[in-house]
């Protein structure tokens, strides 16, 4: 049941993006410090206010250097620092080849699929921060603000998780099968993250109701802190986990309640019969056989030769 509900979701996904008109171009809204523009077959050149970016173009930041990308259908993409990003003529998809985003699509947009090193990101209607971070093996993370996001492993039929509002999923990009998402505190994230503080969001309403839903559990006990490995894995980490989210993201993870353990009953310890020590047999000693002395041996010649 729960392969069949996940495939059926997918091709329900796969079937919005086919009727959504394609995403073959973006205005540059906005550019901070470093970047370009690397159109198909040509040179880098430096992004400018207003530029007009069609078919497969990447866009490139340099360091400390942020841009933000808006579409006809209002579909906003926004680019942190070192990364590398481009667009696929005539589809829905975008590529994150390195580097963060963050990606706002509107609900009646007919969503859209962000593809980075193993995972894809089937998006509708939803506001998610992505991470690719190159290495060996590289990892992808994926935060989602508000709405509801399949990531799925391309050529691995089945396997994808479905990953809710104020939830974070770390991927290898080696991996085989995907982990369970774990909670992230939304609200640290809007007060410290440079991508999202960087202009108003139109679905800022919603991310704030993923917050006040994660304040009510904080009060009621049902969040408590993500796994120390976990913690320290991202504090590592360069660019979304540390320059997007900033240090330490208060992690969280939802847990059940566990019962109480009743104290078992005290049983007194039973007290050991007393066995007296068994006295061993007298043995006497035995005398040793006489044995007569032997006479020395002869060594004279008989012959009485000297």
């Amino acid at each position: 049941m729960k392969f069949l509900a996940a495939t059926t979701a997918l091709l329900l996904a796969v079937a919005a993006f086919v009727s959504a008109a394609p995403l073959n171009q973006a205005t540059v809204t906005r550019v901070v410090n470093q970047v370009e523009v690397i159109p198909s077959g040509a040179q880098p050149s430096p992004a400018s206010l207003g530029e007009i970016i069609r078919g497969r173009t990447g866009v490139r930041t340099g360091r400390n250097s942020r841009a933000q990308l808006t579409f006809a259908d209002q579909t906003l993409a926004r680019l942190g620092a070192n990364t590398l990003f481009s667009l696929e003529r005539g589809t829905r998809t975008l590529d994150l080849e390195n580097g963060s985003i963050l990606l706002q699509v509107p609900k009646d947009a007919g969503g859209a699929t962000i593809r980075s090193a193993p995972v894809v990101a089937a998006i509708t209607g939803t506001t998610v921060m992505m991470e690719y971070s190159p290495g060996n093996p590289g990892t992808v993370k994926l935060i989602v603000l508000e709405g509801t996001v399949r990531l799925s492993l391309p050529g691995r039929l089945g396997e994808s998780v479905l990953v809710g509002p104020g939830q974070m999923i770390a991927v290898a990009a080696n991996a085989r099968s995907l982990p369970d998402p774990v909670t992230v505190d939304v609200k640290r994230i809007l007060k410290t993250s440079k991508l999202v503080k960087e202009g108003d969001l139109e679905s800022m309403g919603l991310i704030m109701e993923t917050v006040e839903t994660q304040q009510q559990l904080l009060a009621d006990n049902k969040l408590t802190e993500a796994p120390p490995d976990l913690l320290s894995q991202q504090q590592n980490n360069p660019n979304l986990i540390n320059s997007t989210v900033a240090n330490a993201i208060q992690n969280r993870q939802d847990t059940k309640q566990e019962p109480v353990k009743q104290p078992e009953p005290y049983v007194p310890p039973q007290p050991r019969p007393y066995v007296p020590p068994q006295p061993k047999p007298y043995v006497p000693p035995q005398p040793e056989p006489y044995v007569p002395p032997q006479p020395e041996p002869d060594y004279s010649f008989q012959n009485g030769d000297y």
